[in-house]
């Protein structure tokens, strides 16, 4: 009996003692981040003879450790997002830097010069306005390029430490399929919570799920499935240079013991923090770049064809006001040629630039397709087809499709081959890289070219009215840098045809040859040289048009000449300054010309800083939403694998006393003992 109870009361005495170890464990970790709390826990032995075999194990919730995880995940994400969004909308939403204001004090200083176009410094108020806004334009530019600098290199951070953690989480398996090779050497739990540590860190920076190995191995994988810690092996996250683009950076998985075994990763659905950045620069970063270059194209390439339709101060047409970039398409690695194509916007036509990057292929020896990408970067439905009689080299402009709308693009295509792919970005750099093109303030054109006049002997009180000018390029106009050709015009009214009853104008040129006959059904007599027989119209041919109001009477005589000495004139100033409110940007590459396709400079503008202030309330939101979520979480998984105190020093209170009874049956042990010795003496 005495053996017995002395079997039983050691039993006991060294379970209690491994109790308070294992308590007092629990209290000494209280502050040591990742410690999940213990508990040891016996089973009766057989026949009552004291306790049995005991077991330390963590506790731990594995459902509440997969939402933590998931949660520590959402959160990373939001908080890198908007982090990086605050910059940006701290950066449109400061005054200073509105480029709208810019825009609103250039066209104020254009109807400034309107008022009083024979003042020299009124035009040359236009001319440093001007200057002044291409430096915002740049100054914006420069700043949204560094931002996405700053992402390449976070990222490139961020790829080094998801690495570490790969290669500690792959260590600490080896580590504990190790130690669980014998029943001799159980795996030291402090190893299963530093593994687990280093598994919720990587969930920071990129979605995962893991599976448990019949080893005993964390086996983890990215949330869209890839592999990162196999059995005995690992993967490393790749950062690269993008292609064709370096200044992106595309994601690739390598397998740490054989460098062939690749895995190429989508930049959508990464998750964390790395997620965060990849899908920053694609949502917004490469956005706003894209429409600040095709705001400034668009709103410099408006200028520059206005200007060339009205007269300077020193008499001569108007030429360009800027200096719009040329841009080198980025060529494909795999591509079969060194071939090279150059991109800039067609004059006249940047109203049709859609704010897209572009993929050009060479499908066959003369022909190459032009497709507008979205925002990640994949073709979308928008694509035109060209084709070069004579092969490449070659040039193609709106002229070479079928719809006269080549995205506002005007191509130079080298010697390529058939496969060859670059993709094109002609607003990436655009509004950093326009300059002007004339800072002297005469080259302002504010005149009118045309002026029409009517006879003193005319019988009727017809007019000229509403002309308008086309074009004054010498190639397909009437126009020479200070004159018309053949110039001036004489426009006679015949009367009424007495068969066709039509009303009949004979247009004539300085030697009385005839040009053309316009003839109008009604007395309405609008676009008289859009009215004559064609194609091509007078209209077309000579590059201008005009209306004829009042009632005219047979004879009378209407001249169009060159606005010679026009200098109080601001025909033309007031075209230009009306482009403040036209509809000339576009929207997106679908087709062009529909009304809800086109903006005008402000609502584009503000349609952009819209667009950064939306996302970033959205990254607020979220941000707030998430932490609060993984507060959540965080409580629920520490309710269990968190040390509580006031348990812990309950359970030392209840452990001290049974030590202390285990101890007493000991004592008593021995007492049964000395007094059976005594008994036999």
């Amino acid at each position: 009996m005495a053996d017995s109870l002395l079997n039983i009361g050691k039993s006991a005495v060294l379970a209690n003692s491994r109790l308070l170890n294992t308590t007092g464990n629990n209290i000494a970790n209280i502050n040591t981040p990742g410690y999940v709390r213990q508990r040891t826990t016996f089973v009766a032995e057989q026949f009552g003879l004291g306790v049995g075999q005991g077991t330390t194990e963590r506790l731990v919730n594995e459902f509440a450790q997969k939402q933590l995880r998931r949660d520590t995940t959402n959160a990373a994400y939001s908080s890198q997002y908007l982090a990086e969004a605050n910059r940006l909308d701290a950066l449109f939403s400061n005054a200073a830097n509105s480029i709208a204001t810019g825009m609103n004090n250039l066209f104020q200083q254009i109807q400034t010069a309107n008022n009083d176009p024979t003042q020299l410094s009124n035009r040359q108020l236009v001319i440093g306005t001007s200057q002044s806004l291409l430096d915002q334009f740049n100054s914006m530019s420069t700043l949204i390029a560094d931002q996405e600098q700053f992402l390449n290199q976070q990222m490139d951070v961020y790829v080094s430490e998801v690495n570490d953690l790969i290669s500690q989480i792959s260590s600490y398996n080896n580590d504990i399929v190790s130690y669980g090779s014998t029943s001799s050497r159980p795996v030291p739990l402090d190893l299963l919570d530093r593994r687990d540590g280093a598994i919720l860190k990587l969930s920071e920076y990129l979605e995962i799920q893991t599976l448990d190995s019949a080893s005993g191995e964390k086996l983890v994988f990215m949330g869209s499935g890839q592999a990162l810690v196999v059995e005995r092996g690992e993967f490393n996250l790749l950062s690269l240079r993008g292609e064709p683009d370096p200044i992106d950076r595309n994601l690739r998985l390598t397998l740490n013991s054989n460098a062939a075994v690749t895995v190429e990763l989508s930049a959508q659905g990464v998750g964390g923090k790395i997620g965060a950045l990849t899908d920053y620069r694609l949502q917004v970063v490469k956005p706003v770049q894209n429409q600040l270059g095709q705001l400034a194209l668009s709103l410099a390439d408006s200028m520059n064809t206005q200007n060339k339709l009205g007269l300077t101060l020193n008499g001569t047409l108007g030429q360009d006001l800027f200096r719009l970039p040329v841009a080198q398409g980025l060529a494909f690695a795999s591509n079969p040629s060194n071939g090279r194509v150059n991109v800039e916007i067609e004059a006249g036509r940047a109203n049709q630039l859609p704010p897209n990057d572009f993929l050009l292929e060479v499908i066959d020896a003369n022909t190459i397709t032009v497709t507008a990408l979205d925002e990640f970067g994949r073709p979308t439905s928008n694509s035109k087809t060209l084709v070069s009689a004579t092969g490449f080299p070659a040039t193609f402009s709106a002229a070479d499709t079928a719809d006269s709308d080549l995205f506002g693009l005007k191509l130079q295509v080298g010697s390529v081959l058939p496969a060859d792919k670059f993709v094109l970005k002609p607003l990436n750099a655009a509004a950093r890289s326009m300059q002007m093109a004339s800072n002297r303030a005469e080259d302002v054109a504010l005149a009118g070219p045309l002026r029409g006049e009517f006879m003193s002997t005319n019988l009727g009180n017809g007019r000229v009215e509403g002309l308008k000018v086309l074009s004054t390029d010498p190639a397909s106009s009437a126009f020479t840098s200070s004159s018309l050709i053949n110039g001036p015009y004489t426009v006679t009214y015949q009367g009424q045809d007495s068969i066709s009853n039509e009303f009949v104008f004979r247009i004539t040129d300085a030697s009385n040859t005839l040009l053309g006959e316009a003839r109008f059904n009604t007395n309405n007599f609008n676009n008289v040289l859009d009215n004559t027989a064609g194609p091509p119209t007078l209209k077309e041919s000579l590059g201008f048009d005009f209306n004829l109001t009042g009632v005219p009477r047979p004879g009378d005589t209407f001249t169009i000449a060159f606005n010679s000495n026009g200098f109080n004139d601001n025909r033309n100033g007031l075209d230009i300054a009306a482009l403040q409110n036209a509809a000339l940007v576009r929207r997106s590459p679908a087709p062009f010309g529909t009304a809800v396709n086109q903006y005008s400079f402000n609502q584009s503008y503000a349609t952009m800083v819209g667009n950064i202030g939306e996302r970033t309330r959205q990254a607020r939101t979220a941000d707030e939403a998430n932490n609060a979520i993984l507060e959540q979480s965080t409580l629920w998984y520490e309710s269990l694998s968190g040390v509580n105190l006031d348990e812990e020093a309950a359970d030392l209170v209840r452990f001290q006393q049974s030590y202390a009874a285990a101890a007493k049956i000991l004592a008593t042990s021995q007492t049964i003992f000395d007094t059976l010795l005594q008994a036999v003496r």
